[in-house]
This record gives structure tokens, sequence and C-alpha cells, in this order.
């Protein structure tokens, strides 16, 4: 079967398994970026933010472009799209062995 090959890049990563067919339609929606979150468990989501909260930056929702349970494949398909994004774990947690640092204004 042949599947239509989006400007996001999807093709490629279609092909390695980073994504499933059944998400190909609902990667082109917007949604609620907890939304995404939820349908994968313990999995590493790239999102394109599509509206974000002005006051905190805090992005509300987006499209899912990919998602995999290995950082390493999230983020090698993150350097190939050059609009806002997010990448985020699923969880409220990280793996073990992860951890997260933030940098800011005082």
């Amino acid at each position: 079967m042949k599947h239509k090959q989006y400007n996001t890049g999807i093709e490629k990563d279609f092909q390695r398994g980073i994504i499933r067919f059944t998400e190909v339609k609902k990667m082109m929606k917007a949604e609620p970026i907890e939304a995404i979150r939820k349908r994968f468990h313990g999995e590493w989501i790239l999102v394109a933010i599509d509206r974000m909260d002005k006051a905190t930056t805090t992005p509300l929702t987006g499209r899912l472009l990919a998602h995999s349970p290995r950082r390493h494949e999230v983020y090698e398909r993150s350097r190939r799209y050059h609009k806002p994004a997010l990448v985020v774990y699923s969880e409220d947690t990280f793996p073990k062995g992860f951890a997260a640092a933030f940098h800011g204004a005082s």
C-alpha cells in the first residue's frame, strides 16, 4: 500500500518504524499537548507547536511529528524539522538514567 508523503518528512520515519501508519492521519491534526502525551506511554514525542500561551511560553496545542521509545530517534527527526517544536517524554518522570536541566534569567 502506498501512502502519501507529507512535507514534514514522515515517509522516511514511517519506513524506519518510528511512527505507525495509524498515527499518520492524527499527525496532521492539531490537538492538546497533554492528549498527545497520554497516547504514548513511555515514549519520547516530537510535536509541532501550533498554539502557545504567550504569557508563560507553554505549548498548548500541536501536531504529532514522531514518537519512539528511543530518544535518539526522536531527536534525529527533530533536526530535520525547522519550525517551532517540542520534544517531550510522555510521562511526568523521566526513565532511569535521564534528567532535565533548565537555564533562564534570574
